[in-house]
């Protein structure tokens, strides 16, 4: 085993040798042998559809779906807005009087239906209270409200929302916004949102109704619920801490 082992040790260096130049010939007798070349075929060279001939639509081929036939405006709506309904001469808003008058009837209502004095003189408190921490919180530069009127529009809406005995913040319709136009080509459907809003208007959670809802793909539903949170009402220190409601979208394919 000794002598083994010397003679590695003896001629190590031819061994090496050896090995290396056996490896050598090895690569260049593999590199020799492939002298046959593949044509590949570039990527841009790939299959293609033939042009077929375009046919034309008569418009009683074209089906639209229910929720979508008829003119749709790109405005908002209250669905519980009982003032008469016109094609022409009307208004997204009501009136300030119009609002006043609601919120007035609306508190009466919770007055009377509370026992007693003592119990109506908690309520007030803490409506004066709610009212005074409104007023005080910072004003946010917002777009002006639009003069309201006494008719609403009869037609078919982009956005309608119902909230009992609320109206958007500053009776303005610009706060519960329009996302029907954001989804692009083949986005044609209606979306309905349950929404929960607290005592300020804000909106607090805002969930996707599927069986009230057609039509929709996953870029309505995200848009329909992420207008939905963005939406703001007016505060009533009257309303319950999570007044629950809802808002319907129509998506109009561009």
């Amino acid at each position: 085993m000794n002598r083994f082992l010397f003679l590695i040790d003896k001629y190590k260096f031819g061994i090496i040798a050896v090995f290396a130049a056996y490896m050598f010939l090895f690569v260049y007798l593999q590199m020799k042998s492939y002298t046959q070349y593949f044509p590949i075929t570039p990527f841009h060279q790939g299959p293609t559809l033939e042009k077929e001939e375009e046919i034309e639509l008569e418009p009683e081929q074209v089906e639209v779906s229910p929720e979508m036939a008829g003119n749709i405006k790109n405005m908002s709506r209250d669905k519980n807005d009982a003032r008469e309904r016109s094609y022409e001469n009307y208004s997204s808003n009501k009136s300030a009087n119009q609002v006043e008058q609601s919120v007035k009837d609306y508190e009466k209502k919770l007055f009377e239906e509370a026992g007693g004095d003592k119990e109506r003189k908690k309520i007030q408190e803490q409506m004066d209270q709610q009212k005074k921490q409104a007023n005080s919180a910072p004003k946010k530069v917002v777009t002006p409200a639009k003069t309201g009127g006494d008719k609403a529009y009869a037609g078919n809406v982009m956005v309608e929302w119902s909230l009992s005995n609320r109206n958007p913040h500053q009776n303005n319709n610009y706060f519960v916004r329009n996302p029907g136009y954001t989804c692009g080509y083949g986005s044609n459907g209606v979306v309905a949102i349950s929404i929960k809003v607290n005592q300020n208007g804000d909106v607090t959670s805002a969930e996707y109704q599927g069986d009230r809802s057609s039509g929709a793909n996953s870029c309505m539903i995200e848009q329909a619920l992420k207008y939905a949170k963005m939406s703001r009402f007016m505060y009533s220190g009257s309303a319950p801490s999570s007044q629950i409601g809802s808002i319907t979208y129509r998506f109009v394919s561009q």
